[in-house]
């Protein structure tokens, strides 16, 4: 009969299938996610991740739940630094791309992979504790009063730039000169001098 595991032997080994699985992702794709598998690339018993997680669905949904989890604690961080919203949410901006290129696996199995158990509690936080970080990136600068903007739409706007970049960097296929920072840079400006009140349209950019 296997020791009962401490808590934080748990969750040490629930941490090591779920970067196992998506590592196997970026490597293989989605079909080499499977239970068997998983056993053998961690060395362990063929039945030892379903005291785990009950099947790979679970497993991706974990993955994903601890990524944004780790995504929205990085960019609540880099937005409680001091400075103006501008210079804050340039902090955000690369801490973003900061947690991409350290965890490249997981950030990918993040977006790519079709979402599945939307209605699990823990991966209906992180999503909404995400989502409550793009907002929050814009309205900062919308109290300021430097742009007008819906939050949430021009937070999206932003980070789908954002994303788009860190992707192309990822597959290598940005411009010779440019990361993702510098261009999503230049996309940003476009954005914040579209969202510019009227009064301050035909002044310096903030």
């Amino acid at each position: 009969m296997p020791k009962a595991l401490s808590d934080s032997e748990t969750e040490a080994f629930r941490a090591r299938i779920c970067s196992a699985a998506a590592k196997l992702f970026v490597e293989e794709g989605p079909a080499a996610i499977t239970m068997r598998r998983l056993a053998s690339e961690l060395g362990c018993g063929t039945m030892t991740p379903y005291r785990y997680y009950d099947n790979k669905e679970e497993i991706i949904t974990a993955v994903r739940t601890r990524g944004l989890n780790h995504m929205a604690e990085a960019l609540e961080n880099a937005l409680n630094t001091p400075g103006d919203g501008r210079t804050r949410s340039r902090n955000v901006r690369d801490a973003y791309i900061d947690f991409a290129r350290r965890d490249t696996a997981t950030y990918r199995l993040m977006f790519e992979y079709p979402e599945a158990n939307r209605d699990d509690p823990a991966y209906r936080e992180a999503h909404a504790r995400m989502w409550r970080c793009i907002a929050a990136d814009t309205q900062v600068m919308i109290d300021e009063g430097i742009i007008e903007a819906d939050a949430p739409i021009l937070g999206h706007q932003v980070w789908a730039a954002l994303h788009g970049a860190v992707m192309l960097e990822i597959a290598g296929m940005l411009p010779e000169g440019f990361d993702a920072a510098a261009l999503h840079a230049r996309t940003f400006v476009a954005l914040m001098e579209m969202s510019r009140p009227a009064r301050l349209k035909n002044k310096p950019g903030p």
